[in-house]
């Protein structure tokens, strides 16, 4: 790692270099296939088109990060989590509350790592970029997981 001056005063910090940066969640991306495989199997297409589109909008916009590819990745992202919001709300039974309250976890766990990370610099939005990387690789990793705990209940 090397150390890079982040602004004209004289704070320092230690980041990685941009190419393992963005390898990092480029290869975290790929872990939206296994969500792919997962909902064609059990027949939701729909989820399955929708996790294509995430899986492709995410290797896109960490590959190559823009504005147009972010606006993309969280329309991507708003359309499966909707989803998974609906398909989740129309198999909550009191038999399977739970298996629920497992899957509202991995839910807010994302919600803090993006949202309230936004707001007080921490987690994903980490001032060293090489660990505000590494909770998005995580984020990735818990929405995945919870996705697959909505096809399970």
């Amino acid at each position: 790692m090397e150390t890079v001056a982040t602004n004209c005063t004289s704070d320092i910090t230690t980041v990685a270099p941009p190419t393992k940066i963005n390898e990092l969640l480029l290869y975290s991306s790929v872990v939206f296939i296994t969500n792919v495989l997962s909902t064609y199997y059990y027949g939701d297409y729909v989820y399955c088109l929708l996790f294509c589109a995430l899986t492709a909008s995410s290797l896109m916009f960490h590959y190559n990060s823009n504005i147009y590819t972010n606006i993309i990745d969280k329309t991507c992202i708003l359309g499966v989590v909707s989803y998974g919001g609906y398909v989740i709300y129309n198999k909550t039974t009191p038999e399977n509350l739970v298996e629920i309250t497992f899957v509202i976890s991995t839910f807010i766990i994302t919600i803090i790592l993006f949202f309230y990370g936004y707001w007080t610099n921490s987690y994903c939005y980490h001032p060293d970029t090489y660990i505000g990387n590494k909770y998005h690789c995580m984020l990735h990793m818990i929405s995945s997981f919870g996705h697959h705990l909505i096809l399970l209940v």
